[in-house]
């Protein structure tokens, strides 16, 4: 890990829990703005190692190879918020403090899904200050970002000291890990199997644009999209 790569890290690693604790508008700008810089430090690492070039330009079948995984996990989170956290209806109405309405005395398995449905409805109603048009070109811009953030530059390095296995294992639970500095476990239950996969992508593949793809789709449908089941109504 070059010195680049270290401060690169060190920037991905806080801007979760700072973009958390600001909130509101001021949490998709700073995400912007950090996940900007951090690109463009991973971006200059790779120009040094000569592999910016081949880690970003697409090539055939990126599209199809970012598209099914991205429809997979959404259909994944879907089934499981709708079906397992929440019926669809209770789901939809949410505050930056859980859920409009809680469910009465839950118990056994009811209470753990109750507590998950809190924390991502938190998590929902925390990001909900941006709307519109605005909302999908923030979620787009920041989701690519963090690719060539996390896979370029951190999982990059990471490979170039431990091996590519090691680094992609390593990379994918730190993202994950970060998320924690939220205080809101939903993000890093949610960033674990996503990183896991983008990491895979880049693992294996050695291009950033099926994962950027990938994950620009899947937030889009996630966070941006008035169809997705998180939507305020």
């Amino acid at each position: 890990m070059t010195p680049t790569r270290w401060i690169l890290l060190a920037l991905c690693a806080v801007l979760p829990a700072l973009a958390w604790r600001l909130g509101g508008a001021s949490l998709w700008y700073v995400l912007l703005l950090g996940y900007g810089v951090a690109a463009a430090l991973a971006a200059w690492a790779l120009a040094q190692d000569d592999q910016l070039k081949a880690a970003l330009v697409p090539r055939s079948g990126d599209a199809s190879l970012g598209l099914l995984p991205a429809m997979v996990l959404f259909g994944l989170v879907s089934f499981l918020v709708t079906r397992v956290l929440a019926p669809l209806p209770e789901l939809r109405y949410f505050t930056p403090d859980g859920p409009w309405v809680g469910r009465a005395d839950p118990h056994g398995f009811q209470a753990i899904t109750e507590w998950l449905r809190e924390r991502a409805c938190a998590a929902m109603g925390r990001s909900w200050a941006i709307h519109g048009s605005a909302r999908v070109a923030l979620v787009l811009a920041i989701a690519a970002l963090e690719e060539i953030a996390w896979r370029g530059g951190v999982q990059q390095g990471l490979a170039e000291r431990f091996g590519s296995t090691r680094g992609w294992l390593l990379t994918s639970a730190l993202y994950a890990l970060t998320q924690l500095g939220t205080g809101n476990p939903t993000p890093a239950l949610l960033a674990l199997p996503c990183g896991f996969l983008w990491g895979a992508m880049f693992r294996f593949r050695g291009r950033l644009a099926p994962s950027m793809l990938s994950h620009a789709l899947f937030s889009w449908a996630l966070f941006a999209h008035n169809s997705s089941p998180f939507v305020a109504r």
